[in-house]
């Protein structure tokens, strides 16, 4: 099997891992989201446009789902799984790293949320703890978009760090050869032009 083909097929799993994780989220009404962890996982496997593409068409395939929402914040997600791509891929990370780094990866998506919170839902999204938030804290000096961007960044980084966390624990018990396709592809071309 082509590299390749090894890494669609890698993209393909983390795209239904993030629709897994996000109909579970919507399914037990959680305040965080789930709909990253492929994304986190093809990011620091593949790299930018891996996590980027990933986020893309999981959100497009749970839009389709009955997640509306989904299809809007799937930019964001792309935002977000570029980032992680460019911060994680290919870099030691070591636990205490993947604190500060996964703020890297959150505030600029957050951002992005809450815009698209603010201005194309008026604060309302698919997960209704943080829709009543947003509401609660609109009221507040905060302003609506001010207390979308409070509420997501906060339930962004919890949602983003458990998913990084997640990910980088969980490369450590997967077989070298599945978590590192660029370093065999360039071994392989050494071989070749040898």
């Amino acid at each position: 099997m082509s590299n390749n083909v090894k890494k669609l097929t890698f993209i393909a799993l983390s795209v239904a891992i993030n629709i897994v994780g996000s109909k579970i989220a919507l399914l037990l009404s959680l305040p965080i989201f789930l709909d990253s962890i492929g994304t986190m996982l093809a990011g620091i496997v593949l790299g930018p446009i891996a996590g980027g593409l990933t986020a893309l068409v999981g959100g497009l395939i749970n839009g389709a789902l009955g997640d509306i929402y989904a299809i809007y914040f799937s930019i964001s997600g792309v935002l977000m799984g570029v980032i992680a791509g460019l911060v994680f891929h290919e870099k030691k990370n070591t636990i205490p790293s993947l604190f500060w780094k996964c703020l890297i990866v959150t505030l600029p998506a957050s951002a992005l949320s809450a815009c698209i919170e603010t201005f194309l839902f008026g604060g309302i999204t698919s997960a209704v703890v943080t829709t009543f938030i947003i509401q609660a804290l609109s009221q507040t000096a905060l302003k609506l978009f001010g207390g979308a961007f409070l509420t997501q960044a906060i339930t962004d980084y919890v949602d983003k760090l458990i998913a990084i966390i997640l990910v980088v624990v969980s490369m450590r018990s997967l077989p070298y050869e599945l978590t590192h396709f660029e370093e065999k592809e360039k071994q392989e071309t050494a071989e070749v032009t040898r």
